[in-house]
């Protein structure tokens, strides 16, 4: 299978691979998350009510209030990949502690779907994404 590797700054450390969850919005965490059913309650969101538990959370960037801190409650995210830095998502990911990486070389979500398998490796500045068998 072929692997893509890009290389990103980390927000939290940690290594981690688990399935992606990719959401093409951003986020908002005060009143559209569900901390303990772990996924997103915003209706005509792309992921609304798929589960984020120990998911690989791939998104553009959080919105609205420091409430995005709710996805570090209950159930939660593998990790944390996001393409806009803000410090909304340090805060989060302080919360959570989850791996997190941002301000990566090339746009992550040109190569990730939902269901890809991705290595988060906070600790050495890189994601590796293993493509999904296509049936």
């Amino acid at each position: 299978m072929k692997k893509i590797r890009i290389k990103g700054r980390a927000e939290f450390p940690g290594c981690v691979e688990a399935e992606a969850l990719v959401s093409s919005m951003p986020l908002q965490g005060f009143t559209n998350v569900n901390p303990d059913l772990g996924y997103t309650t915003e209706r005509n969101h792309p992921i609304f009510k798929m589960s984020y538990e120990n998911k690989v959370l791939v998104f553009p960037s959080p919105r609205g209030s420091g409430g995005f801190l709710r996805y570090g409650r209950g159930k939660k995210p593998a990790a944390f990949i996001h393409t806009v830095f803000s410090p909304l998502n340090v805060l989060c990911t302080l919360e959570a502690h989850v791996p997190s990486m941002t301000d990566f070389e090339v746009d992550p979500m040109d190569y990730i779907e939902t269901g890809d398998m991705v290595l988060v490796n906070a600790d050495e500045g890189y994601i590796e994404i293993t493509k999904k068998d296509k049936d």
